[in-house]
């Protein structure tokens, strides 16, 4: 009989431990997603128009190529990291800037497309020694 009373004193004080256990650590609950909210076109020009205007003066600071604008800076750094969470995005602003950088690089307008070499024209030379 004892050996009963030990075994059901011990089964009560597991589940006891149990319960304990399940209050202290609950399981794991779903947590929904929070998706950050969708970048609107305009947050996206608006974003490659001010790099555009940093990258083509340089001593544009970003406050005052916000400006214009009428947005603070934090609201910026929000569309910022927006953007900056969808690669797709990051390569669309990329090849934006990457285009207006061309097209504003001296580099490249120092480097004019080779120009047509005027060659003599063969049969136009041969033609005019046979007559």
């Amino acid at each position: 009989m004892t050996k009963r009373l030990g075994f059901l004193l011990l089964a009560i004080a597991l589940g006891v431990a149990g319960m304990v256990a399940m209050g202290v650590h609950p399981q794991a609950e779903e947590v929904e997603e929070n998706e950050p909210p969708a970048v609107s076109e305009s947050d996206i020009e608006l974003y490659i128009n001010v790099y555009t205007a940093m990258q083509n003066d340089h001593d544009l600071t970003i406050d005052s190529a916000i400006k214009p604008y009428h947005l603070s800076l934090e609201d910026f750094r929000k569309i910022e990291l927006r953007i900056q969470n969808q690669p797709r995005l990051v390569e669309r602003v990329r090849q934006a800037l990457l285009e207006n950088a061309k097209e504003h690089s001296v580099f490249a307008q120092s480097i004019s497309p080779p120009m047509a070499t005027a060659t003599p024209d063969r049969h136009r030379s041969q033609r005019l020694k046979k007559k």
